[in-house]
């Protein structure tokens, strides 16, 4: 087997990897990709991952390429399967892929990434002289760049199946009790989820034949997680300064803050206060499920949030217990159609006022148009133009 292969496999087993410092640390592949003679274990480690992560980055092809390209899914598929920690079933689920076929693809995006590091091996562009803070700083900033909200019940779920083996282990239960209907916060996924993956490691480790406690509580700024211990472990708040201290760059660019429950100078609970995301509802009819999955994919990425309906008759049923933002909506549908929907929602005192977006296969701007529609967009539609149709209404609304 050539020495080239060898690393690919190497590399494959580095992402597995990917979260488990203490064994990242010592990672063989870290011979080909850096300088290790002046770096600690603990700084190896870090270099380690955020080359790892920086990688999956430069597979990116780009927001003009097509979503159906082999480019595209084997960047989804890292980014799934390694950014958001999911099982190699959900990333098929999530993608609408066969189990077969995720394998397949996810064999080339790891030979893809392995050609790009075997190709700059040695030649590392973080200076040798950055220390762990700045180290820290680097990462939370390229995360931050990533999205802007995040789903504080998908982040939290991940994180302890992160820790689950730990958590068995050390004989904790954690109970989450956060609302369905809990608001989505401000800050990338990755970057929030890295800030929890520390902050609930440092109390982790710290305690055993315990019950982890977190519910949520919003206002109409802040949502707020409240984290108990029971029993408490009264843990020296020193001690826990020093952890806020090293960690303060994500916890900043997170818009985080975070408030300690004391008894004497020991900790026994906290609360983390985090900043709701003001995102925009768009409501989505479209009688094509295909179509459906690729407004989500254009849209969820961009801060809204997508609700779809798959004939004019769910969709007033939605429109009668929530108000979106703007409703996109396809003339071709069976049943009603989409020009039967149009005048139902304008004919509506609660509804007449809700932007309308026309998308159709049909040549009927004018039409659309006089009938009341907001705007039109003719398909194929691409993300480029959906988010500029849409960044238009929203731009008359506030005038």
């Amino acid at each position: 087997m050539s020495t080239q292969a060898n690393f690919t496999k190497l590399v494959a087993s580095a992402y597995r990897r990917l979260y488990d410092f203490v064994e990242l640390r010592a990672h063989p592949i870290a011979e080909y990709l850096l300088e290790t003679s002046n770096l600690s274990p603990k700084e190896q480690g870090w270099r380690l991952h955020h080359l790892l992560l920086e990688t999956i980055d430069e597979l990116a092809p780009g927001e003009n390429a097509p979503a159906d390209s082999h480019e595209w899914r084997r960047h989804r598929i890292m980014v799934l399967r390694y950014v958001d920690t999911l099982s190699p079933e959900q990333v098929a689920d999530k993608l609408g892929i066969s189990r077969r076929q995720f394998y397949r693809e996810h064999r080339v995006a790891i030979e893809v990434v392995a050609e790009t590091l075997w190709k700059r091996r040695l030649k590392r562009d973080v200076p040798e002289s950055l220390n762990h803070a700045e180290l820290l700083r680097i990462e939370a900033a390229r995360l931050a760049s990533s999205t802007d909200r995040s789903d504080i019940r998908e982040v939290l779920s991940g994180v302890f199946e992160l820790f689950e083996k730990l958590l068995t282990q050390r004989m904790i239960e954690v109970n989450l009790d956060i609302s369905p209907h809990a608001p989505s916060v401000q800050g990338g996924h990755n970057l929030l989820r890295q800030m929890l993956v520390g902050l609930f490691g440092y109390w982790i480790q710290r305690i055993d034949h315990s019950i982890i406690r977190i519910s949520d509580h919003t206002n109409k700024k802040l949502l707020t997680l409240r984290v108990s211990i029971d029993p408490p472990p009264q843990l020296s708040i020193d001690d826990f300064d020093e952890w806020l201290l090293s960690n303060s760059k994500l916890l900043e660019m997170s818009n985080g803050e975070i408030s300690t429950h004391t008894i004497q100078d020991a900790i026994y609970g906290f609360q983390l206060m985090l900043p709701i995301h003001n995102e925009l509802t768009v409501l989505v009819v479209d009688d094509n499920g295909d179509m459906l999955e690729l407004y989500k994919r254009y849209l969820v990425p961009n801060g809204y949030r997508v609700f779809t309906a798959q004939t004019a008759s769910e969709a007033l049923e939605f429109l009668q217990r929530s108000q979106p933002f703007c409703i996109i909506v396809d003339l071709m549908m069976p049943d009603q159609d989409g020009w039967d929907l149009l005048g139902n929602i304008l004919g509506n005192p609660e509804t007449a006022r809700i932007p309308t977006l026309i998308c159709s296969v049909l040549k009927q701007r004018d039409l659309a148009l006089a009938l009341g529609a907001t705007a039109f967009l003719e398909k194929p539609i691409t993300e480029s133009t959906l988010l500029t149709a849409l960044s238009e209404i929203e731009k008359r609304g506030t005038m």
